[in-house]
Formats: C-alpha cells, structure tokens, sequence
C-alpha cells in the first residue's frame, strides 16, 4: 500500500471516531439538556409548593396558591351561615354553631394540592397536562351533628305544633260552647330533607316549612248550631236502695254530654260500658226472666228509659229498641227501653243536618235526659200510645205524631210495639 494510500484511510478513520465522540457528546448534551428541562418542570410546575393550575375548589380559582394561601382565600369565601325556618309569620334560626355546621376546607385543600402529586409520576404528568383542556373542580364538603340537627328540629316542631282540639258544647245555666282548634304538625322529614338539602347546595337563607293541618270534626260553628232544647224527659227513682241509686248516676254520667253530629249513632251500651264492678256498677235489684233479682247493674235501665222519651220528643232515629219483660214502674207502658249485656241496646241516629246533644242528670229523686240542638231542627209532634191485650198480656204500639205549625197532623209514624209478661204472682 502506498504511503498516500494509508493517510487517507488514516484521515477517514480519524473523522470515523470524531463523529462518533461528536454524536456521543451530543447525545448526553440532549440528556443532560432534557434533564435539566424536567428539573425545571418537576421543580417549578409539578413538585412546587403550589397547587397546579385550573384547578378550583367550588368555584374558587385556587391556581398557583399554596396551601397557607388557599386556605386563606378559601376561608374567606366559603363559609357556613345561618338558616332560617319560616312559617307564617314567625322565623326560627338554626346557626351554624347550632349543629356544629363546618366545611372541610383543610381536607379539600390539601386534596387539590396533591392532585399533581400523586405517587405516580406518570400518573402526575398526565393529570398535570390534562389540566390544559378540562378544569379540575373539588366539591367543598359539609359536616354537621345530625343529633343536634334532629334536637334543633324537634325544638321548633314543639313551638309550631297545636293540638287539634274539637269544638264541645256544655249546658250549665245556658248552653255554652268551648271553641275548636286546628291542628298543626310541622312535617319534620320534608324539614330535615330541605335543611339538609341546602348544607349540600351552599345556599343559605329561608327555607319554608311544611306544615300539616288538621281539621276538627267538630268545628266552633258545629257546636253554635246546637241553641236550643228540642226535647226533654224526668223519671222518679226511690232513694231508699244505695245500690241502684249509684248504679243510675253511674249511668247517667257515662251517658251524658255527648255531641252527636248528623247521620251518627248513639249506642248506649258502648257509652255505659258492661255491668260489672271494674266498671263502678253495684249491686240492686234487675228484671230478670220475668222477676225480680239481684244483679250488677240494676237501675240503668231507668236511665236508658229515660232517655227513650226524651229522643221520642226531639224526633231522633230510632235504631234499636227493646221494652222490658215487665211493665216498668216509672214509665208509661210502650215508652220503656230495656239494656243488658246480651246484646240487648238503645240506639238512635241523628236525623238532622246539625249536631244534637244528649245531656243526662240526677237530681234527689229523678232522672233528667235533654236533648239540644238546632232551633230550626225542632220538631212539632205528639207522642201517642195504643194499649191492648195480647193474649191477656199487656200490650203498646207507640207512634209519633207530627203537626205543621198550624196544629195540621202531616205525618203518623209507628215507632214500635211492647208486650209484656204477666208479672209472677
């Protein structure tokens, strides 16, 4: 090989290694220069100490904060007020010290911070670009003491809420009336939902109660239509046996002040209960197949009879009626009503549109049932009383006989027949 010949290739081999050291030495000028640029991104966008842009809390922009600084513009913002629970015209505040209302702004912080800051690099560097074309929003969260919300609740359920109260008529002197009252009774779930509901929202202010009415069944106006005496009866009772006199106040008492409102039934066994001595009754004297004994009870049949007459002459229902096995000693023969345990029960239905009401009393000696109503609902009759004999037996049909204003007879209505038994010589 020529002289010539070996410095070329000499020459080549030279600019060979030269390239190689020039591309190796760029090579880790880019990696150094690479490095340095990831130092900066780590150093100054990824692991700073601020939180990465287009990020917010709520709608709080919290790009670029620190924590401190954060929190502190957080803090400002976003804090929990009162809530005022309003119905009619009365207002009822519920603090956020009340329920120990607060946000969790350190937490929210501290997880929009850590957002780029994950244990992933990866992770991180794909969130951090992400950023770049959707905004990151962390909701900032409630907590309350549901205990003291329920306590808070319950308070102004007690300060809203009446007891329904309906309307009753009394008769001392005249006849009197004691007033109705709607009820109210604050809905305490739709209430715990909508202050809840609003903690969730951030929108503080009033929130409107729902409260639920209800409506007496005996209004203030039911009870003044009741003006009037429509009909009246007394009955005479001997002294003499304590235990039949207890039996017939104990009666009149379980009997009376009752406000009967239009199409109901009055049932005089369910108001007197059976005849037994948890029930006060005594014993006295009872006809009794025919005869008389001994038994619980005796006397209230004087009270039911009583009671007949007075709902014959105020033009009552009747519904159930039955007369005694024997003719009774202080009514007339067809206008007796007999009670027993059995089943056997005087009841009548109020006919009229109004209210009517059944007031009973015992004086020294006699039995009283009035029955009140509307004057306009008072009739014009005439009780009368057809006796015969049924196979020598006693026997009564009753009728009431209705008049117009004029004393005109426009209606004769049967109203039941009696028999009774021989009484046992």
């Amino acid at each position: 090989m020529s002289k010539s010949t070996q410095k070329k290739k000499g020459r080549l081999e030279s600019l060979k290694e030269n390239k190689k050291r020039n591309m190796v030495i760029g090579c880790i000028s880019a990696v150094i220069f690479l490095g340095i640029i990831i130092n900066h991104f780590n150093t100054n966008h990824l692991y700073n100490d601020k939180i990465a842009k287009h990020i917010f809390i709520d709608n709080i922009d919290v790009s670029n904060l620190t924590k401190d600084e954060a929190l502190e513009v957080v803090g400002n913002k976003k804090q929990p007020k009162s809530m005022y629970l309003i119905y009619e015209n009365t207002n009822h505040e519920i603090s956020p010290e009340d329920i120990n209302l607060k946000y969790n702004v350190k937490e929210t912080i501290e997880e929009a911070y850590n957002y780029t800051k994950t244990d992933s690099y990866f992770e991180n560097v794909k969130r951090y670009f992400g950023l770049k074309t959707n905004d990151k929003i962390i909701e900032l969260k409630a907590s309350y003491d549901e205990a003291k919300l329920s306590e808070k609740i319950q308070a102004v359920s007690k300060a809203i809420n009446v007891e329904m109260v309906d309307a009753t008529v009394y008769v001392s002197g005249g006849i009197g009336v004691t007033p109705s009252k709607v009820g109210k009774e604050l809905d305490i779930a739709s209430t715990k939902e909508n202050i809840i509901k609003s903690i969730k929202e951030k929108k503080y202010g009033d929130i409107d109660l729902k409260v639920n009415l209800k409506q007496p069944k005996v209004t203030t106006k039911d009870a003044q239509s009741v003006n009037a005496l429509l009909g009246q009866y007394t009955t005479k009772f001997s002294t003499g046996l304590s235990g039949r006199v207890h039996n017939i106040r104990t009666a009149a008492y379980k009997s009376s002040n009752v406000l009967l409102m239009p199409g109901e039934v009055y049932s005089y066994n369910n108001l007197t209960g059976d005849r037994n001595r948890s029930n006060g009754y005594k014993g006295a004297p009872v006809i009794i197949n025919g005869g008389l004994q001994d038994a619980l009870g005796g006397g209230v049949c004087q009270v039911s009879t009583t009671l007949y007459n007075s709902v014959l002459s105020s033009g009552m229902e009747l519904v159930s009626i039955t007369n005694h096995s024997l003719a009774s000693s202080y009514a007339p023969l067809g206008r007796d009503a007999m009670v027993n345990d059995g089943g056997t029960d005087f009841k009548f239905k109020n006919p009229y549109s109004h209210p009517v009401f059944v007031k009973t009393t015992v004086g020294n000696g006699t039995v009283t049932s009035s029955i009140y109503g509307n004057a306009g609902d008072k009739p014009n009759l005439d009780i009368y009383v057809k006796t015969f004999k049924i196979n020598g037996r006693d026997a009564a049909d009753t009728y009431r006989i209705y008049k117009d204003s004029n004393g005109k007879v426009i209606k004769k209505e049967y109203v039941d027949r009696s028999v009774y038994k021989k009484p046992k010589k």
